[in-house]
């Protein structure tokens, strides 16, 4: 078998078996690729809620059981409460949320907090937050996306190929990141 062919079939089967990551990576570049303008992983949610005064009698445990029952929050969504002031009560929910109230009126605002579906696991795993065996697949992703680039500029020869038209999109490919590398440094 001479090595163009054997590139192609490589280059095919490869391809087809790195179809759901380079998909999952795609989606995921493009939504850590615009951070700062929205929060790819979380969606926040923000209402205003009135609870009614909070008991005097009672403590912290009273407080916070009556903001829960008030603003209709789950027993299990509850992690935690703290009175940072004389009239704020905060509830701390599941994943950051919180209901931050003021003791005297009951007035105040339930922020929840919900991971979006499919983006926030195709971030983990771009990101790199599962570690261990995760690393090793992720690493032979890569490598097999550089195998795909070196074998696909010679996979055809002649006018179409890499001495032909080809080696002007090899230019311009290596050109674009390295103009953006250098603009940087130029800029600092």
């Amino acid at each position: 078998m001479r090595w163009r062919r054997l590139f192609r079939v490589l280059h095919r089967d490869i391809g087809y078996l790195l179809f759901g990551l380079v998909l999952a990576y795609a989606i995921s570049g493009l939504a850590v690729n615009h951070v700062e303008d929205w929060n790819p992983n979380y969606s926040i949610s923000v209402s205003e809620i009135d609870v009614g005064p909070l008991p005097a009698d009672g403590g912290l445990d009273a407080m916070e059981a009556h903001v829960a029952a008030a603003a209709r929050l789950d027993a299990g969504e509850v992690t935690g409460r703290r009175r940072p002031g004389p009239n704020v009560f905060i509830v701390f929910l599941r994943e950051g949320g919180e209901a931050r109230v003021a003791v005297d009126s009951g007035r105040g605002r339930l922020e929840r907090v919900s991971t979006r579906p499919g983006l926030f696991e195709t971030n983990f795993l771009h990101l790199n937050h599962l570690k261990g065996a995760w690393t090793y697949v992720a690493d032979a992703f890569a490598l097999l996306l550089a195998f795909l680039a070196i074998s696909g500029i010679v996979l055809l020869k002649g006018r179409a190929g890499l001495a032909g038209r080809g080696k002007w999109f090899v230019l311009a490919g290596l050109l674009i990141p390295l103009a953006f590398v250098a603009h940087y440094y130029t800029t600092r």
